[in-house]
């Protein structure tokens, strides 16, 4: 579309015009409002509905010539005022919801934009520190003594020097200037970079950013991860590069929106558009009491097994409900889920397809991923001009929305240490370089990983799930997938995979991509899958009634109750208490009911159930919840215990000190066999507890 300017009108009438549509809004008592509170205030804001309502050719005026019209807006506020002091020069005129039409994407910005008034959606990546920038620089000749202003550019990065002197008139290149910082002017200033939603991103494109200027009181208000919509003129900046002259003469240039308005949003979920259409489909199955087996269906439908996990996933992907309580203390609604299992089992296709099909979904792989890359990261670069700027990671990107995080167990130590804040807390703190600042990570995570040795044998799961138990501590629900030989399972599966390639292969080659069957069969294709889960997120709320309450606190009550014998280990804590609330809500809202039933708290007490049996069971089949939270079971610290008091006993009997195999002889005394011995050995090494004197015989570091 080429954009068809308008002439100008001459400033008075602009002016006039302008005064009429505030009139007519009612606001002049709010301008006199601001001036009063000046400077903590200094902007009043309008809606361009409400101007185009007024008069629709000056709201054409105004996205075609934003800088001329906006400053006979900010005239036309300073006639409102009975007596115009000092002040009224520093009142702004602020223009918010922009209509559809100049709504872009970054990329979809191009030349016939520039100098236009339009707005931008998308998360803040990065933000710089606000600093004083130079508005009007005066400059002292050093021949005459004269001083001349020179107004700045605010988008730009150089100081302008003036090119002559206006008292002896000498150019630029026969005298030479100073500045007077204390004569001159300034105003607050930040950037900020704005990226692409990630729920508008097709194929796994990479996301686009552009910069923004904010200026005066709107700046420090925006951090990375929020998102917003930057309202303002389309500029353009000469890129740095040196001519004949030493000046820049780079013929590309680069864009920034120099911000008029930022708009905030709070979720993921308000931008998916839903049609009336839609949602009578919707709530069509809100008394449909199949609705989440069919949910299940729906999530990855060409593989085929995993039904419990997918279950836990699709409640996932709903959350529970965010409480807030009077002392300010914030419990988390969002469902983190972590899957270990054996190579081949699909978890990372699973992942892959949650990701495309949740909103706001963002992936990663654990070996490319970084501490910064994840959370967040004080960095200097060019965009701050040098200075340090607060870049935001994954998770803070993810905020609102949905992060997936596969080869969790590529990651290194010090990576996966910097999830343990955003898990719990769901912020992101930073502290580097003067930058102290908490970031928002409110995203349930889906993450994967391997079993230490590659597959899982015949130990424990727990002590094969190669994690810290810090972080696994903060996932609510744990499942392990195991790849059995099993002759039935293995020809459905084979069956499965072979059908769909033999009916991939009649399609035409020249297509993008080949329809595979069992997507088309899902009772949700993806994108009504989408639309029902924002939907349902953001129209329920679902309440605990009684009898749920009462289900799940029996649940509690009974499996604690396996701990109360003698010796016996801790099964469940209240950690698990609080994922079983979270499934709970989970499922109604699933279901688009606004009470937790009965029926969700039994699914949710089956989910735990399950996933405790698989990761937290002993040897005998009892359960002991520390296997996962701290990573030393029940048993294994009643044989950390006899083991220290055997070693304990050979200092005393051979003069302080104690060789290997007589531990291990003493030890299968006591029932521990040598493997187990050694590794527990292994172990105590490692936290400090014994030190080798000399070659083979060894001493306790505390006796």
């Amino acid at each position: 579309m080429v954009a068809v300017t308008r002439s100008l009108p001459a400033p008075p009438e602009l002016v006039s015009r302008w005064a009429a549509v505030l009139e007519e809004a009612g606001l002049r008592p709010r301008v006199l409002e601001i001036v009063d509170r000046f400077p903590e205030l200094r902007s009043l804001e309008i809606p361009f509905p409400q101007v185009e309502g007024s008069d629709i050719g000056l709201a054409d005026l105004l996205l075609e010539k934003p800088e001329e019209v906006l400053a006979a807006g900010a005239r036309a506020m300073r006639e409102l005022l009975p007596v115009a002091g000092p002040e009224a020069d520093g009142l702004r005129l602020r223009v918010t919801q922009l209509p559809v039409t100049v709504r872009k994407s970054i990329r979809s910005i191009r030349e016939s934009d520039l100098n236009r008034f339009i707005a931008l959606d998308g998360i803040v990546r990065k933000a710089t520190e606000v600093r004083p920038q130079i508005r009007e620089a005066i400059f002292s000749c050093l021949s005459c003594r004269a001083e001349i202003p020179e107004l700045q550019d605010d988008a730009g990065f150089v100081l302008r020097e003036p090119t002559e002197c206006t008292g002896c008139g000498r150019p630029a290149s026969r005298t030479r200037f100073r500045l007077l910082p204390e004569k001159s002017t300034y105003f607050d200033a930040q950037r900020i970079e704005i990226q692409e939603n990630p729920e508008t991103l097709k194929g796994g494109a990479h996301p686009q950013g552009l910069a923004v200027l904010l200026t005066e009181d709107l700046t420090g208000h925006v951090i990375p991860g929020s998102r917003v919509v930057a309202n303002g003129p389309l500029k353009s900046l000469q890129r740095p590069g040196l001519g004949r002259s030493g000046v820049a003469r780079s013929t590309t240039f680069d864009m920034m929106l120099v911000g008029n308005s930022v708009e905030s949003k709070r979720r993921v979920y308000e931008e998916i558009v839903i049609s009336e259409d839609d949602e009578r489909l919707i709530t069509s199955f809100r008394n449909d009491p199949n609705v989440i087996d069919k949910l299940v269906l729906s999530l990855a439908p060409t593989i085929k097994g995993m039904e419990q996990e997918k279950e836990a996933i699709a409640l996932q992907l709903f959350g529970g409900v965010e409480k807030r309580h009077p002392d300010g203390v914030r419990v988390r609604g969002d469902i983190h889920v972590l899957l270990v299992g054996d190579p081949g089992t699909a978890k990372s296709q699973l992942l892959r397809y949650i990701f495309e099909v949740a909103p706001g979904g963002i992936y990663t792989s654990g070996k490319g991923a970084t501490a910064a890359g994840l959370t967040a990261a004080a960095v200097k670069d060019d965009f701050g001009g040098g200075r340090w700027v607060l870049e935001a990671g994954m998770l803070v990107l993810a905020d609102g929305g949905m992060a997936c995080v596969d080869e969790l167990d590529k990651m290194t130590p010090e990576d996966r240490s910097a999830m343990h804040e955003a898990l719990e807390q769901q912020t992101v703190s930073i502290a580097k370089a003067g930058i102290t600042a908490t970031l928002n990570a409110r995203c349930p995570v889906l993450a994967a990983a391997n079993p230490k040795w590659g597959r899982f044998t015949d130990q424990p799961i727990a002590d094969q799930i190669d994690l810290p138990p810090t972080l696994l501590s903060r996932f609510d629900v744990i499942f392990s997938i195991k790849d059995k030989p099993e002759s039935n399972r293995d020809r459905q599966l084979a069956n499965q995979i072979l059908l769909s390639h033999q009916e991939g292969e009649g399609q035409s080659a020249t297509g993008p991509w080949v329809v595979m069957p069992g997507a088309a069969q899902a009772p949700f294709p993806p994108d009504l899958l989408r639309k029902y889960i924002a939907y349902a997120r953001r129209n329920v709320r679902p309440v605990l009634a009684n009898e749920a309450l009462a289900t799940i606190e029996d649940f509690y009550v009974k499996v604690r109750k396996l701990g109360e014998a003698e010796n016996a280990p801790v099964p469940i804590t209240a950690r698990q208490l609080e994922a079983l609330v979270r499934l709970s809500e989970a499922s109604a809202r699933a279901r688009l009911s606004p009470v937790v039933t009965v029926r969700d708290a039994e699914r949710a007490t089956r989910i735990v159930e399950s996933f405790l049996q698989r990761v937290a069971m002993q040897a005998g089949g009892a359960l002991d919840v520390d296997l996962i939270t701290t990573g030393v079971g029940h048993g294994q610290r009643a044989q950390f215990e006899t083991l220290l008091e055997l070693m304990r006993e050979l200092q005393d009997a051979g003069g302080g000190r104690f060789t290997m195999e007589e531990l291990k002889g003493r030890a299968e005394k006591a029932s521990i066999p040598s493997a187990r011995t050694e590794a527990l050995f292994h172990h105590l090494r490692s936290a400090g507890e014994v030190m080798e004197v000399r070659p083979g015989v060894w001493q306790l570091v505390r006796f």
